[in-house]
C-alpha cells in the first residue's frame, strides 16, 4: 500500500513544526509545556526549571542551567544544545559574565 500524498505532506508539516519549535525554544521565557517538549526534559525537570528561573533569575548558558537545576546533567545538556535552545536576546553578553 502506497501512502497518500496528503498523509506524507501532513507528516512533513508536523515534522517541520516540531523542528522549528525546538530551534526557537528560549529557556528564559518558555512555559512548562514548551520545556516538556524539549529532548531530555520531563514534567518534573520542566517545573524545576521554571521554579529556579522565577526564584533566581534568568539562565545564562547550558552550563549555568546544569549547575542550578537538579536533573539537568551532561546528557540533557548535549540534547538541548543539539536542539538549539536559546537564552534570550542578551545570551552572549550574559555568557561572557560567567
Amino acid at each position: 500500500m502506497v501512502p497518500s500524498y496528503k498523509k506524507l505532506l501532513a507528516l512533513f508539516v508536523a515534522l517541520l513544526i516540531s523542528v522549528v519549535a525546538f530551534a526557537s525554544a528560549d529557556l528564559n521565557s518558555a512555559t512548562e509545556k514548551v520545556l516538556k517538549s524539549l529532548p531530555g526534559i520531563g514534567k518534573v525537570t520542566a517545573k524545576a526549571i521554571v521554579a529556579e528561573r522565577e526564584a533566581n533569575g534568568e539562565f545564562t548558558s547550558l552550563k549555568n542551567l546544569s549547575k542550578r537545576v537538579k536533573g539537568v546533567g551532561n546528557k540533557t545538556v548535549m540534547k538541548l544544545e543539539a536542539a538549539g535552545v536559546t537564552f534570550g536576546a542578551d545570551e552572549e553578553a550574559a555568557a561572557k559574565k560567567e
